[in-house]
């Protein structure tokens, strides 16, 4: 935060509830006292733990995201959480993200894979049991996308993208399952991809 304070700068931290509670507090003091020298109009100011003042540029801005509801995040204390002005946020569709995001690695199929993949996920998420370390949300997601796409390319081009892209899901995620699971996981792919048969597991390099 001096550093932006000092340099105009706009910074935006990501994930900022998964900060300790005892940082958060001390944070919360540096936040407030921004923000009382940005409403003073002052030029310079007490940063809190500075032998002297420093500078302040009055265009500094500082935004952070969190994931509420994630294990290992904190609440954020009162005092700084009035700090802050919230945003309402949406539930991005998935569906859209995968089909995009197929097509830009140089899937041809993007619609019909990404279709299944986002009912794919939808079913684990119901179906499966609850593991605190499953997860099937957009940084899952991504992930998978990522590395089908360095699949796809590695493939001849005339390669069978269902099978390509059924494999790499699969072997991204049964390593994750408990065993109770792994029998049912399989099912679902064997129902939305009828026509791949078992290919072997790939080595990811």
């Amino acid at each position: 935060f001096k550093g932006l304070c000092m340099s105009g700068l706009w910074g935006c931290f990501d994930e900022f509830n998964r900060i300790e509670l005892e940082v958060l507090s001390v944070v919360a003091m540096q936040v407030e006292s921004i923000c009382s020298a940005k409403r003073m109009a002052l030029k310079t100011f007490w940063f809190p733990g500075e032998v002297a003042p420093i500078k302040l540029v009055p265009a500094v801005g500082y935004f952070i995201t969190m994931n509420p509801g994630y294990a290992g995040r904190q609440e954020l204390p009162e005092n700084l959480k009035v700090l802050f002005r919230s945003v309402a946020m949406m539930v991005p569709n998935r569906e859209t993200i995968m089909k995009v995001k197929l097509a830009s690695v140089g899937y041809s199929q993007m619609d019909l894979l990404g279709k299944k993949f986002c009912i794919l996920y939808a079913l684990c998420e119901q179906q499966l049991s609850k593991q605190r370390h499953y997860d099937f949300g957009l940084r899952n997601i991504l992930s998978v996308l990522r590395t089908s796409g360095t699949v796809k390319r590695a493939e001849p081009p005339d390669a069978d993208e269902e099978m390509i892209f059924m494999r790499t899901v699969r072997d991204m995620n049964l390593s994750k399952l408990v065993a109770d699971d792994v029998p049912l996981f399989l099912a679902l792919l064997k129902d939305l991809f009828p026509k791949v048969t078992d290919p072997p597991k790939k080595v990811y390099k």
